[in-house]
């Protein structure tokens, strides 16, 4: 508005001194054209402004009119990219458009996060956004921190326990841990890959136990088969992947770094309740570009609020150990908060921390 004001200033200027050099001498005729061109810019900047402010409100209003996209930070099959699908099938028709999944894997989640952030700041490019946010922006993996996106709703969270094969010598995590101690870079617990959270759990644990292990990278996809094939002694993983194999008697969990203990598996103590101040939980929820219309921001939230609550995606969650725990934009925002100063801290003693 005021780009346009200013060349329509230039204009008018123009237009009067080429038409009126002789009156543009008399200072009394002068001061009125400079009024009057005053007040023809104000008009004319006030009439762009509120055209646009117009065209924002019924932007807003009219969203969603297409489907919108959801970006998965990690590869097809896994838990993050069937429990993102479940959930953006469920939420569909309280948003009124489909909502579609779309894997972006990569870079411990960078490639996703820095699509999403490229992305329009309109509502049609969302991600599905989790505790990879921090580990990778703190890793180095993308050159931004977790701020540059609005943080629309945490979905909920999946334990990430410490498990052990079945036929492993320790029941109980005190029993590990002393192990451990005893036998310091003797226990080798695998884990996703160097900065991803099921590397930074076991982390937290040794600086907060004074333990050493042997930190072996899998993957996703190999931690489970390596457990039980004996390349590792351990690993960290979330709940949902190792559920299956407890319930078949080829695993047991030790440990729980969540704030309470699992509805799933009640008989396994939390870090908390052990003693110890160690808490990490693999949320998941949804973000998307920083400038998106706060209009736009709170139907998003609306529809995966109602979505989180359909019969569909609850009896997913049951079944794949996610716990749901809604939390609104202002709730997440400060949540996250916290998770990023804590796992910040612990790359940068590790030395894992880059800028």
């Amino acid at each position: 508005g005021l780009g346009v004001g200013l060349i329509y200033v230039r204009h008018v200027k123009v237009h009067f001194g080429r038409c009126n050099r002789k009156n543009a001498k008399n200072p009394i005729w002068e001061e009125e054209v400079e009024d009057m061109i005053r007040r023809k810019t104000i008009l004319t900047a006030l009439t762009i402004l509120a055209a646009i402010g117009i065209f924002g409100t019924a932007f807003a209003a009219d969203y969603p009119t297409k489907p919108v996209q959801m970006l998965i930070p990690y590869g097809a099959g896994g838990s993050s990219d069937s429990m993102g699908r479940v959930l953006a099938k469920a939420s569909e028709k309280h948003l009124g458009q489909n909502i579609v999944a779309v894997n972006r894997p990569g870079a411990g989640g960078g490639i996703m996060y820095t699509a999403l952030k490229e992305a329009k700041a309109d509502g049609y490019t969302i991600g599905w956004t989790s505790m990879g946010l921090h580990t990778t922006t703190n890793i180095g993996n993308v050159p931004f921190k977790h701020d540059v996106f609005t943080h629309v709703a945490r979905i909920g969270y999946s334990a990430m326990p410490i498990a052990v094969r079945a036929d492993a010598e320790w029941n109980t995590f005190e029993e590990f841990a002393d192990y451990a101690k005893k036998n310091p870079n003797k226990i080798k617990i695998g884990n996703a890959g160097t900065g991803s959270a099921t590397h930074m759990t076991p982390v937290f644990i040794e600086k907060e136990l004074g333990l050493q292990f042997i930190h072996v990278p899998l993957g996703a996809k190999r931690r489970v088969p390596s457990l039980l094939g004996g390349e590792v002694d351990a690993i960290c993983v979330p709940l949902p992947e190792i559920a299956p194999q407890v319930r078949a008697g080829k695993a047991k969990v030790l440990v729980m770094p969540s704030e309470t203990r699992d509805p799933a598996f009640k008989d396994v103590p939390t870090m908390k309740e052990l003693g110890y101040d160690v808490v990490f939980e693999l949320y998941r929820g949804i973000s998307v570009p920083q400038g998106t219309p706060d209009d736009v921001v709170a139907k998003l939230e609306a529809a995966f609020e109602k979505g989180s609550q359909e019969p569909e995606f609850v009896e997913f969650s049951n079944k794949n150990s996610f716990n749901i725990s809604f939390m609104n934009k202002e709730e997440f925002n400060k949540y996250i908060l916290p998770v990023d100063d804590k796992i910040e801290k612990v790359m940068t003693e590790t030395g894992l921390k880059k800028n």
